[in-house]
């Protein structure tokens, strides 16, 4: 049926504004009637609902102690057209709050860590040179302790002389002077910052290690995923001087992991420096002929299509060399090559 066009006069002064147009007019209508025509479907379908029993109750009209929870609309063909969800309770609602306040928590410091490592890849090329980083910040506070030191030795025994005077001139009987009151002051506050400066050094020397033992580990956990994925392609193992080991159990790991570290002390020429449950890693190969060993516990990568996560994890070792030449030479050897074999057999063992 065809809808009669409504015409309109200009009202600008009748004081009505934003007449309606009819093409606007029949969208209104339109609108009206299917809503209309919903509404009384959605009246007409047959509603279920659970009782306080736990039993599903259906009928016409809800009872209005359960209009809060989950309704089914069903038509005349036994056909589900609806389905109100149950109200969440406060309780409920507060749960989902934190959930996603936590959620959200997690996911913005996974950002942030993301962020560090990628930083810290792009600062250094290799654990050895995070290494040499630290060792130059550390070897410049060792050089200034040893001066702040020395300097506060030298002023205690300055120090002992003046009290000394001080003690002679009161077992004269004599006053003492204005000149050496002054400068037993002065030596007293010389030494009292001496001290201060030494109990900050070691304040930031220990700073300094706390902060590159996180960033140790951050590196290593981080370097390690970029080994392993690379591990994947052939011929790598060997250019890269790695081997990959691939644990099927937290148990298995356990052991794998510890007889791992056994390998490193026994086999690597340079100390371990660093060691957490995560990685393991020996010093600065400084000799051509030295065997630095790196260790390192990641998480398996999870397939973004997987319906069920695997377990156990993965265990990176990488065995570095010194970086001139010879020291690249020697880590090209069969030497090098021996060990990356005799590591597998004996993790596996």
């Amino acid at each position: 049926m065809l809808l009669p066009i409504l015409s309109y006069k200009n009202t600008k002064h009748s004081g009505m504004t934003n007449p309606l147009s009819a093409s606007a007019l029949c969208l209104l209508l339109f609108f009206s009637t299917l809503f209309s025509s919903i509404a009384y479907a959605e009246k007409s379908y047959i509603k279920c609902w659970k009782n306080a029993e736990g039993l599903t109750e259906c009928g016409n009209r809800i009872p209005r102690k359960y209009y809060e929870q989950r309704i089914r609309y069903i038509d005349d063909k036994g056909v589900t057209r609806k389905v109100k969800e149950r109200a969440k309770t406060k309780e409920e609602l507060d749960t989902e709050k934190e959930t996603a306040k936590l959620l959200s928590l997690e996911a913005e410091q996974k950002r942030k860590s993301d962020q560090y490592d990628d930083v810290l890849l792009k600062t250094y090329l290799s654990i050895d040179d995070l290494l040499v980083s630290l060792n130059s910040k550390l070897n410049i506070l060792k050089s200034r302790a040893t001066i702040l030191v020395s300097s506060l030795e030298s002023k205690k025994r300055e120090f002992s002389q003046l009290i000394k005077q001080a003690a002679e001139r009161e077992r004269a009987g004599k006053q003492i002077s204005g000149q050496l009151a002054t400068k037993l002051d002065s030596t007293r506050g010389e030494l009292r910052n001496l001290q201060s400066q030494i109990s900050t050094d070691e304040k930031n020397t220990q700073q300094i290690k706390k902060t590159f033992a996180h960033d140790v580990e951050r590196f290593m956990i981080s370097k390690s995923a970029q080994i392993q994925q690379s591990l994947t392609k052939p011929g790598q193992a060997k250019k890269l001087h790695a081997v990959r080991i691939t644990c099927l159990s937290k148990a298995q790991c356990d052991q794998h992991w510890t007889k791992a570290k056994s390998f490193i002390k026994e086999f690597a020429s340079t100390k371990v420096i660093y060691e957490t449950d995560k990685i393991s890693v020996t010093d600065i190969p400084l000799k051509h002929q030295d065997i630095a060993m790196g260790l390192s516990l990641l998480e398996r990568p999870q397939p973004k299509e997987a319906k069920v996560q695997e377990k156990g994890n993965i265990i990176i070792f990488q065995i570095r060399c010194n970086l001139e030449t010879e020291g690249q030479n020697f880590c090209s050897s069969g030497e090098v090559d021996g060990l990356l074999r005799e590591f597998r057999t004996m993790v596996y063992k």
